[in-house]
């Protein structure tokens, strides 16, 4: 069963973030399968996501692969222990100072994730990336055992970029 996502514009200028050969991020969906924010949101309203799950009382995780031979974009998450160290920097990104692996090139994957917040009017998009479903960046406002579960996937997984 497919769901109705639509998008704000705060939640447009962050999804756009995941287009355009990842300027800011690592993942990115490639334009020959998704050109726009809005077309991505046509094929949301059109299939059922793989996976469904509750991130946070008020977000909802969706997972998608994509069956035939297409690619989403590129996978912007890996295991920490998965890149060398002389290719990790760091990055300020919405006041947190995070780590980033700059790589030479980035992996093609069919997959990509959701995170919406459920509303009356359905779900409003707050980010989507090709690849698996990660935890948000741990901020100390969050309840003791969010922050913590986040905390710790960030500990063990590190966002990747392109080199420059």
């Amino acid at each position: 069963m497919a769901h109705f996502f639509y998008l704000t514009p705060i939640g447009r200028q962050h999804l756009a973030q995941h287009f355009g050969n990842g300027m800011r991020a690592g993942s990115y969906f490639l334009q020959e399968t998704f050109q726009t924010p809005e077309d991505l949101i046509v094929f949301l309203n059109n299939v059922a996501p793989d996976n469904v799950f509750e991130q946070t009382p008020v977000t909802t995780v969706f997972t998608y692969t994509l069956t035939d031979g297409r690619m989403a974009g590129t996978v912007g998450i890996a295991k920490r222990d998965s890149v060398g160290s002389e290719n990790i920097t760091t990055e300020v990104r919405d006041g947190l100072v995070i780590e980033v692996a700059k790589l030479d090139e980035l992996a093609l994957t069919p997959e990509f994730s959701i995170v919406a917040r459920r509303t009356n009017q359905g779900h409003s998009i707050i980010t989507g990336f090709p690849g698996s479903p990660a935890r948000p960046f741990a901020r100390k406002r969050q309840p003791a055992p969010e922050y913590a579960l986040n905390k710790l996937f960030w500990e063990e997984h590190i966002l990747l970029k392109l080199k420059s």
